[in-house]
Parts: structure tokens; sequence; C-alpha cells
């Protein structure tokens, strides 16, 4: 009878802790788990919960065996820089499809996997939270991952099903990019010339003849492109693009939008 009444404490404590940890009560969660040193489940996600309040993984990873331990590999790997492992960890709770999804689990993942360049694990976590909370905070994280994956037509439909969602420069030039690899250039021009908060630019054929003149200098630009503004930059993109160099074109814009991968990547 007494380790009956001990398992329904345990799992009681687990949802009291996982019910705080979800709605982002992090440190009720640390609390709890100092109540209860013995649970292992509790000592994993306490330290995924400090793990969110301060951005740092613990030195010493809590010992013992729960569903949450490869979350507490995977960011353990992750902080050590082995990606490659931290992801295997990430695939390895997500394949277990009875193990809880939240908003703090999946952000955690997207950056590891993000980092990792695996935009395909990325794209799948994302979609399915997407589907199981309906759920569209990470809609630009899921069209970042379409577009890495080369799958333009999706690229568009995601833009175009959620285009309130996505009003963000960065996300327009890989739509844009992405119209131009599909040779759907009137879209893609029309995408480019309604960039949000370019408004105060000039013309579309203004600028074209603009970018002719930064296009003419482009040797000399891309010889010191290391040591330039980040405007200068994208103006080497649209020149690239006015002029029918759309390798070049994209690569200028993808390593631009990679401020916003190293910001999803240190969230």
């Amino acid at each position: 009878m007494a380790q009956q009444a001990t398992q329904v404490l345990t799992t009681t404590v687990e949802k009291e802790a996982w019910d705080l940890y979800e709605v982002g009560s992090n440190e009720d969660v640390v609390v709890l788990a100092k109540r209860h040193p013995d649970n292992f489940y509790v000592q994993h996600l306490s330290y995924l919960a400090l793990y969110e309040l301060t951005g740092r993984a613990m030195v010493q990873a809590p010992k013992g065996i729960s569903n949450l331990a490869p979350l507490v590999d995977a960011i353990q790997n992750f902080e050590l820089g082995k990606n490659g492992e931290a992801c295997k960890n990430l695939n390895l709770y997500f394949q277990t499809q009875t193990n809880p999804l939240c908003f703090s689990i999946i952000q955690t993942a997207i950056k590891i996997y993000f980092r990792a360049e695996a935009y395909e694990d990325a794209k799948n976590i994302i979609v399915r939270y997407k589907k199981q909370w309906n759920d569209l905070s990470f809609i630009k994280e899921e069209l970042i991952c379409t577009y890495y994956l080369k799958r333009y037509d999706e690229v568009i439909k995601v833009f175009r099903d959620n285009m309130k969602l996505l009003n963000d420069s960065d996300i327009h030039k890989l739509v844009g990019m992405a119209l131009l690899f599909l040779d759907r250039h009137k879209e893609a021009n029309l995408i480019f010339e309604n960039i949000p908060n370019k408004l105060n630019l000039p013309s579309f054929e203004e600028k074209r003849k603009m970018y002719d003149s930064v296009y003419r200098n482009i040797n000399e630009l891309e010889k010191k492109s290391g040591s330039l503004a980040h405007k200068d930059l994208e103006d080497m993109g649209f020149a690239y693009l006015f002029n029918g160099e759309y390798g070049k074109a994209e690569k200028m814009f993808l390593s631009l939008t990679e401020k916003l991968k190293s910001k999803l990547c240190n969230v």
C-alpha cells in the first residue's frame, strides 16, 4: 500500500512540474525539484527550466533515467559544440510520439537543429507541433527550413497561407528568390519591390538604375565585402539580382539572413 501511495505521489508531482514548465513558470519548477531530489523526471525538468532561465547548461546534468533524459543530453551536447550528437538526442525524444511537446521544447529544438543545419528534422517537429496545438508560432522558421530544403513551391504556399504573420524583410527576400528559381520573375520582382519597411525607397525602375551603378563597381565591392555594412551588402545582392546573377544574389541574401538564424540559435 505504501508503495502504491508513493507512485501516486510521484505521478502527481511530475504532472505538477510539467504543468508549471509548460506555462513558463520555470522558477517554480526549480523550487519543486529541490523538494523532490529523488524524482529523476522532476530533476530533468528542472534542468530544462534552468536552461530557459539562464540560457546556459548546468555543468553537471542530473543523473537518472526519465523520458526527458534525451532533451538533457541534447542540451549538454549542444553546449559542447557536438551538434550532430545533440540532433540524435532530440530525434530519440521526438520519435516517441507520447513524449510531450510544448513551446519551450520546440524552441530549444529549433535552435539546435538550425545550428546543425538539420532543416528536415526541424521542419518535421515544427509541423508536428503546429498540427497538435493549432499553433503558428514557428511559421517563420518553417518557411526558412522549407527554403533551405529547396522546396520552392512549398515556400510560396507557406508564405501565401500566412502572409500576415510573415511580414518580414528577410522572409520576403527568401520568397523572392524562391520565385526566381521557379522562373516566376514578374512575381519575384513584385515581392522585391514591396519588401516591408522599404516604402521610402525610390520606385522599382529607379532602383534598377541605382543597382546598375552598384553593379559596375561590383568587382571592387566583392574585394572588400568582409568589411561592408549591411546596407551595402544588400545593395550588392540586388545588383546581382537585376543583372541576372541569381546564384550570387541568393548567396548574398542568404548570408544576410544568417543573422536571423543566429538570433534563433541564441534565443
